[in-house]
């Protein structure tokens, strides 16, 4: 019986021996499977988003986070078994060792750089923007073939009053936009740009300049070129607001109040950027040339014979003879007259019509043409020719 229980010690001691041979193989096959999962994110991570590391920014080397990952290799049996499956709720976890398993399943964006491509490569915002310009590029392309038959613009009734052989003379005119007398304020803008400029560049002299300096010299121009465009100053009320002026001075002088007075503008300080000088001179552009643009389609065209109100792209308009409508000009604003600019007023013998008052550049020479056109009068060539050669006599 002894023998029997000793084989039978025996036989069980090596069947333990055989069952912990297997179990620690399958705990070594189990680590390389641990290790090799948890090397997997972490080549994943490389090459996707360039950052070896799983979760955290400073994380340690990978071989510490494998170490803290993998259990302790004395480990026998099941508990072993649990060990090499790390809970990502655990708080005792390394937190390098912590993986993020909603950051897992959720991609990052792509880049445009990088990782767009296909369809979404053209319709970013770039893509739009460019888009709609050359749609409308090419509308406008479209529209000039389609009607640069039908368009009477002023350049064009200019180019046909001038091949007219029955007329020498004319006068096409439009009405400027008022706010043309901001002229000297435009440019005063582009001067005071330029200057912040060279002053934020720290160049030479320029840097000393003191931005208020400029800034007050400029609303001085915008202040007289308010009034100037608001009011009809005409050359008496600038004599005697110059002679007001005057006065107040001497009645300054006289009590001593001179300084005192003078003093009060040293509160008065304006400053604005470079930006903000390019942006004021930008529109103030902008709205001149939408009046020039206006001007190609509405204008009057004045021939010794007829008065052409022209009221569109085409050739809307009205036809008026020269006895039914006369003109006058108007030059009673005078730093406007200094500008060059002055107003031609037609005025018609039909009362109900209300005069045409058009704002023009140049007025000097285009009063001295109306006056030269008015005072015609056209006769047709054929008519001339008539006239000029008598009819042959019969003999008798």
């Amino acid at each position: 019986m002894d023998i029997q229980k000793k084989k039978r010690l025996v036989h069980k001691s090596s069947i333990n021996i055989h069952i912990s041979r297997e179990s620690k193989m399958l705990i070594d096959k189990l680590k390389v499977c641990l290790i090799v999962s948890l090397l997997l994110p972490g080549l994943f991570g490389i090459s996707y988003a360039g950052n070896p590391t799983i979760a955290g920014e400073d994380a340690p080397s990978d071989s510490n986070s494998v170490q803290t990952a993998v259990p302790d290799s004395n480990a026998t049996g099941v508990d072993a078994v649990e060990g090499v499956i790390p809970d990502p709720n655990d708080s005792n976890l390394p937190f390098e060792g912590a993986v993020d398993q909603n950051a897992a399943q959720e991609k990052p964006p792509k880049s445009p750089e990088s990782g767009q491509t296909g369809t979404s490569l053209w319709i970013t915002g770039k893509m739009i923007a460019f888009y709609i310009a050359v749609g409308l590029a090419a509308a406008t392309i479209v529209a000039w073939f389609l009607l640069r038959r039908t368009l009477r613009t002023r350049l064009r009734m200019k180019k046909i009053m001038t091949e007219d052989p029955d007329i020498d003379d004319f006068l096409i005119i439009f009405d400027w936009t008022s706010k043309i007398l901001y002229f000297p304020t435009m440019i005063a803008s582009i001067v005071a740009a330029n200057l912040m400029y060279l002053q934020e560049a720290d160049l030479w002299l320029f840097s000393s300049i003191n931005p208020k300096i400029i800034g007050s010299a400029w609303f001085l121009i915008f202040f007289l070129n308010f009034l100037v465009e608001e009011y009809n100053i005409t050359i008496m009320a600038t004599l005697m607001s110059v002679v007001s002026i005057g006065f107040l001075f001497l009645w300054l002088n006289l009590v001593g109040w001179v300084s005192g007075f003078l003093g009060l503008f040293k509160h008065f300080a304006l400053s604005i950027s470079a930006t903000g000088y390019l942006l004021v001179s930008v529109i103030g552009l902008l709205t001149i040339l939408i009046s020039w643009v206006k001007g190609l389609f509405y204008y009057v065209t004045i021939t010794p014979n007829y008065m052409n109100l022209q009221e569109g792209p085409t050739e809307t308009g009205e036809q008026i003879g020269r006895e039914d409508y006369n003109t006058r000009i108007d030059t009673s604003d005078f730093f406007g007259r200094l500008l060059g600019f002055g107003k031609i007023v037609i005025t018609f013998k039909d009362r109900k019509r209300q005069p045409i008052s058009l704002r023009v550049s140049s007025i000097k020479s285009k009063a001295q043409l109306l006056e030269k056109v008015r005072a015609k009068l056209v006769i047709d060539h054929s008519l001339k020719s008539a006239v000029r050669q008598p009819e042959p006599q019969k003999p008798i």
